[in-house]
């Protein structure tokens, strides 16, 4: 009786009753990874961007790129001219982009703080190092940004006053820690003026709700110490 087994060991055809042929196997699919690493990088890579402010914290982001898909870049607003030392304002998330053009919605309600009204720099930029993983055409490209000013009305809240709240804001984050003395006179001039409400930490406590600061001071009577800040609005 005759019969014939196929087996593919390493690339070598294996016939059971017939001995084996070291002839590579014919006609096989080259693996998905060889072919992307075969795509050719341009000669001159490049990312182009085009912003429209769509409502008062979305912005169309139009992509376009000739770099080989699938890549990851970086996508954000911040805030035009901002100095070097300052909180910085803005709203940043990553993006995948599968096509030679690609047109999303940036959403900077998503911001750790409600953006001010102003001039913003909108930005994409491409880092090879994490943004090429799908695309190894794409690895050896150097890093591209492209910007475009874009003007939101983001929560109407002026710049200066945004600038103030977080300038603010990092003074009690430095500063202030568990039985820093109270002395009101000195937290108002830093902060400006507070709201008073009972704190529910306990009936020895009351809250300091600075508006101009956007924080909350829970403050012990009977010690005049500092228990504990918070961010926002707060009683505990």
């Amino acid at each position: 009786m005759h019969y014939r087994a196929v087996l593919a060991l390493s690339g070598i055809l294996c016939f059971g009753a017939l001995g084996c042929s070291a002839e590579p196997a014919q006609n096989q699919t080259a693996p998905t990874s060889n072919v992307a690493a075969q795509q050719p990088l341009p000669a001159n890579p490049e990312i182009t961007l085009q912003v429209e402010a769509i409502s008062d914290k979305d912005v169309r982001f139009t992509v376009t790129t000739n770099l080989p898909p699938p890549i990851e870049v970086m996508a954000s607003v911040s805030l035009a001219n901002q100095r070097p030392d300052a909180t910085w304002i803005g709203h940043q998330q990553r993006v995948t982009l599968t096509q030679p053009t690609t047109t999303f919605v940036f959403d900077t309600s998503g911001a750790q703080r409600p953006l001010p009204t102003g001039e913003y720099e909108a930005e994409i930029s491409f880092y090879p190092r994490w943004g090429a993983a799908g695309s190894p055409a794409a690895q050896r490209a150097p890093e591209i940004t492209a910007t475009q000013r874009v003007r939101l009305t983001g929560s109407g809240m002026s710049r200066a006053d945004a600038e103030l709240r977080n300038e603010r804001q990092r003074w009690v984050m430095e500063n202030v820690i568990m039985h820093t003395p109270w002395d009101e006179r000195a937290f108002v001039a830093r902060l400006g003026g507070y709201e008073k409400s009972q704190a529910d930490l306990s009936h020895l406590h009351d809250a300091y709700y600075f508006p101009g600061a956007d924080m909350t001071l829970v403050v012990n009577r009977l010690l005049g110490e500092v228990t504990i800040w918070r961010m926002g609005r707060a009683s505990r």
